[in-house]
């Protein structure tokens, strides 16, 4: 199943904070920001149980992430990728000369991928680097 047309934002979160004091490479920094979050109703149409990977894609690339229900929710249409190297495959790296990538206003795809695998930071990185 898939959904298209969705809006993407990034942004830094509390529990992603929280997990980063474990350290990038950690498994507790995957789950805090190798994740999409989705709006209940959305989430229902993509047909796909909390934690499942699924791919998201922009113009700009491509990740798997894992899929849970927003705690922000009602936004319909709109899904969030803890900012970080996995939200980072996914952005406009145009910087519009104000030195920051887009972050925010996406058009995105979400795929359900349920053999799917969330990379960890290190394989991500590798896996993606330019």
């Amino acid at each position: 199943m898939s959904l298209e047309n969705l809006v993407l934002i990034t942004g830094q979160q509390i529990d992603q904070g929280v997990a980063l004091e474990a350290g990038k490479t950690k498994q507790k920094y995957v789950q805090a920001a190798g994740v999409c979050k989705f709006d209940k109703e959305d989430f229902r149409k993509l047909g796909c149980l909390i934690g499942t990977p699924v791919k998201v894609s922009t113009e700009y690339g491509e990740v798997v992430v894992y899929s849970i229900l927003s705690e922000e929710a009602p936004h319909p249409g709109i899904i969030f990728i803890p900012a970080g190297p996995w939200a980072n495959q996914l952005v406009n790296p145009d910087s519009q000369g104000m030195g920051t990538p887009t972050y925010k206003g996406m058009k995105a795809k979400v795929e359900v991928v349920e053999n799917g695998k969330v990379l960890g930071t290190i394989a991500l990185l590798k896996k993606y680097k330019k």
